[in-house]
């Protein structure tokens, strides 16, 4: 006998953008407005403050996460293209970074900024054998260098800063893991620690952070987003047969907005925190 799960939602839960194809990578932007892309159609757009969205590049390719610069330029991760592109003030597309060591990027997926600049990125689309899910995340110096954070990840998918620039936290999707990584000065990583490691067949996908070190985490796989507080606790599990949540972005005025983004209804969500999220645009340095 199959046991019904009920259904648990947000309170406030709204949806603020539907009919989008593969929506993905939501952003908060310098201007005070959620960007997201469509995955399907390969548009990058910007929900305006009358509710309607506008399209304001293609890339021409797949793209998924983003994420602006300190200096306010948005990123681009594009598996489709195979690298991680950038909106110029023109409002052209133009390639960041393609390859490193000669070898072009797999298929880049989700992206943050270290608090020194550094661009780290997720680009678990791999063919090599053995084992087609074994992955790195990547770093790209300002400078366009490009090298490797950490390697060996099964598929390393989400990314995302804690607060006060302490840790980055990624998802590893094929592992069923969240875990974190310490970094230096320098933004080298330090020591990996296991945050919560979620039952199969959850498959962790984007994620948000909050001031006091609590994850959203979506769980497209079990059509849920959790709430995993400092310590690794499952604080709630919000789900529903009709979402499957990929990735989140907070934003609002204080911060305090979350918007997760589900491909299963072509909608963005929103609902609000009792805490605000981290503010990607100025994400102190760590005194670690």
């Amino acid at each position: 006998m199959t046991t019904e799960v009920p259904e648990l939602l947000p309170a406030g839960l709204e949806v603020v953008v539907e009919g989008i194809d593969v929506p993905e990578g939501p952003a908060w932007g310098p201007d005070g407005k959620l960007y997201f892309v469509s995955a399907g159609t390969g548009d990058v757009l910007v929900l305006e403050s009358d509710g309607k969205s506008r399209v304001v590049a293609n890339t021409g390719g797949r793209p998924n996460g983003l994420a602006f610069s300190a200096d306010g330029v948005l990123h681009i991760a594009d598996a489709g293209r195979r690298a991680i592109l950038r909106l110029t003030e023109s409002g052209e597309v133009e390639e960041f970074a393609t390859e490193h060591e000669s070898r072009q990027f797999g298929g880049p997926n989700d992206l943050a900024f270290l608090p020194n600049g550094d661009l780290l990125f997720t680009d678990p689309a791999r063919t090599p054998v053995p084992d087609p899910a074994i992955s790195p995340v990547y770093r790209v110096r300002p400078d366009g260098t490009t090298g490797i954070f950490v390697s060996d990840l099964a598929y390393p998918n989400g990314i995302d800063m804690g607060a006060a620039g302490k840790g980055v936290f990624i998802a590893e999707m094929r592992a069923h893991r969240l875990i974190r990584f310490n970094f230096d000065a320098n933004g080298n990583p330090l020591e990996e620690r296991l945050v919560r490691r979620f039952r199969e067949p959850a498959s962790p996908d984007g994620m948000a952070v909050d001031t006091d070190g609590n994850v959203f985490q979506a769980l497209p796989g079990i059509n849920s987003l959790a709430l995993v507080g400092s310590e690794g606790d499952l604080v709630e599990l919000y789900y529903s047969a009709n979402w499957a949540p990929s990735n989140i972005a907070f934003g609002g005025p204080h911060m305090k907005s979350v918007f997760v983004t589900s491909e299963l209804q072509g909608r963005i969500f929103r609902f609000e925190h009792s805490v605000p999220g981290v503010d990607l645009l100025h994400v102190p340095a760590s005194d670690q």
